[in-house]
């Protein structure tokens, strides 16, 4: 499956500011998008290329996913992060943090089998901003979210369709420590 993950970033030109993981069935493409308005155009054009799935990450408004769903083929799936009620908390001092201009730092982890999560990654900072995106497959996450969390990482999003199981062991992991939000689908 070809899949994008859309993540607003300050500054971003989701011209250049991209990083495009392989793997065995697939690939997932990592696009920074400066401003949420840019997010429909980029989704389209991803679609165009034949991507399958478009994830948007939990910093967008939701209003964004019912703009990219506008913008793509009806049979492009469009997915966004969001939180559960364990994560509320750690969110929203997340949010104020960010609001403030001293956010701790984020990571999206996304499933990619096989990944080493050690060396299939990338960074981008700007300002206060920190973020990190590391591939890692189902068997190895939860060890990888325990070690974010001791890090002192404040938000960890989900992409690639984590199992249930596995997001679960994952907040467990990271015992209240970081707000964790898991990319799903809306209702048709």
């Amino acid at each position: 499956m070809h899949r994008a993950i859309v993540y607003e970033f300050p500054e971003a030109d989701p011209n250049t500011d991209r990083f495009v993981h392989e793997y065995e069935n697939g690939n997932v493409t990592i696009v920074l998008v400066g401003h949420v308005s840019m997010v429909p155009a980029v989704a389209k054009e991803m679609a165009d290329s034949g991507v399958e799935l478009i994830e948007l990450c939990g910093g967008m408004p939701m209003a964004v996913r019912a703009k990219v769903k506008a913008a793509v083929p009806a049979d492009t799936w469009v997915a966004a992060v969001s939180f559960g009620i364990e994560s509320i908390v750690k969110a929203a001092e997340f949010n104020k943090a960010f609001m403030d201009g001293k956010p701790p730092a984020e990571v999206g982890m996304v499933l990619a089998p096989g990944a080493d999560p050690s060396t299939d990654r990338f960074s981008r900072s700007a300002g206060p901003q920190s973020t990190t995106f590391i591939m890692a497959d189902e068997r190895i996450a939860s060890p990888v979210a325990r070690q974010l969390a001791d890090q002192g990482v404040g938000l960890i999003e989900l992409y690639g369709g984590f199992s249930d199981e596995t997001v679960s062991e994952i907040i467990d992991a990271v015992a209240g420590r970081a707000a964790v939000g898991v990319s799903g689908f809306g209702h048709r």
